[in-house]
């Protein structure tokens, strides 16, 4: 394979935190480990962080915001610091969501490039919290600018076919699509005093579920919270520990259900957002894995928890359900229904030996789509 310069584009890049920095991440890292010369244009989220470094092989170039829409940082001098790097490169491989996806694309184009789509998932906006109008517009925008950038690209990349068949917008290029999923970094290293006495197991806290990600209604965590009381009715000393940011300010989904999370308390404990050592011991520690959300391209909490030899319950929904479906490694519940999560649940700790070579199957998964080529 000819190794060639890469630029990828993405809004929201390492140190920023969330599967869709993270993954973007990783697939840099593959990239460089091929052999190629990567550098990576994102926006710059924090006043804190300097506008260029290098690290992880890779050269990292961050361009000035100009405000917010949603989860959107947007940024206009990343189109105009994209124009002078796009003729340095000759393939060029965008993060999707990204709200300037159709001027990348096109500019790429224009300078006649090789260009990929990394999609890692529809945008979907609350339903029950904020503006419904002004959600169901973003998303209508997303889908007119991701569709016009999938005509152009050469490929589009996203974790499973599963999922690019049902997405709003991958659905239209069945034959661009291939399936991707970048190499994991397991979390490791040594854990704090403070989340190693949250996570210490006694007789009144086991077994102990585990749920992460940014609590928002995507995540689907109020079906969680609705289950929870109908698990203690089999498993009355389960516990239930959350990994993850609370306080999401594009959405305040946390203080929408603020009722049901009084209702369980003593049944919860919140960690905060966790990384190396901490998030290390927060999947050695639990019985279980819980993925409810109503939309999920392909949670990499799942693939971590799994890889660590923690049994899933999952929503059988596309692209999140594949891990479950191939590898075994737990159970599919259906979506949006808190008694079949529940039931899943009790299912799942009921055979826990089941489940005990679950690390295997989910290696052998995961070498299936770890590889690609961007000749």
């Amino acid at each position: 394979m000819r190794k060639q310069p890469v630029l990828m584009v993405s809004e929201y890049f390492h140190p920023h935190w969330t599967g869709l920095a993270q993954s973007f991440l990783n697939f840099a890292c593959y990239l460089v480990e091929q052999g190629h010369q990567v550098q990576v244009l994102t926006t710059r989220h924090s006043s804190s962080l300097p506008a260029s470094e290098s690290c992880f092989g890779l050269d990292i170039k961050r361009s000035d915001c100009l405000f917010y829409i949603s989860r959107t940082n947007y940024s206009l001098k990343i189109l105009l610091d994209f124009i002078k790097m796009c003729r340095s490169f000759e393939v060029i491989i965008i993060n999707s969501p990204c709200s300037n996806i159709f001027f990348l694309s096109l500019i790429a184009k224009l300078f006649r490039k090789k260009l990929f789509v990394y999609h890692q998932g529809d945008l979907l906006l609350a339903k029950h919290c904020g503006s419904k109008a002004i959600n169901f517009s973003v998303e209508r925008l997303f889908d007119l600018f991701t569709i016009s950038s999938l005509a152009m690209c050469d490929s589009a990349y996203t974790y499973t076919l599963d999922y690019s068949s049902h997405s709003r917008v991958m659905k239209h290029f069945p034959k661009k699509c291939k399936a991707f999923i970048p190499p994991l970094r397991l979390p490791s290293g040594k854990a704090s005093e403070e989340i190693r006495s949250k996570l210490t197991r006694s007789p009144d806290r086991n077994p102990i579920l585990g749920f992460a990600g940014r609590f928002v209604e995507e995540k689907g965590f109020d079906l969680l919270l609705r289950a929870i009381p109908l698990v203690k009715k089999k498993f009355p000393s389960a516990h239930f520990v959350f990994a993850g940011e609370v306080n999401v300010y594009y959405e305040r989904f946390y203080e929408a259900n603020k009722s049901l999370i009084n209702h369980s308390a003593s049944s919860l404990t919140f960690l905060g957002l966790l990384k190396g050592g901490d998030l290390e011991l927060f999947y050695k520690s639990l019985d279980a894995f819980i993925l409810c959300s109503r939309s999920d391209c392909f949670a990499l909490t799942q693939v971590e928890a799994a890889l660590f030899g923690v049994p899933l319950i999952v929503s059988d929904i596309p692209g999140a359900r594949m891990l479950v479906r191939e590898a075994g490694c737990g159970v599919l519940v259906k979506p949006e229904c808190p008694e079949s999560l529940a039931n899943g649940i009790a299912a799942v700790l009921a055979e826990r030996e089941c489940y005990a070579n679950l690390t295997q199957g989910t290696a052998e998964f995961l070498s299936r789509y770890g590889s690609l080529t961007i000749d």
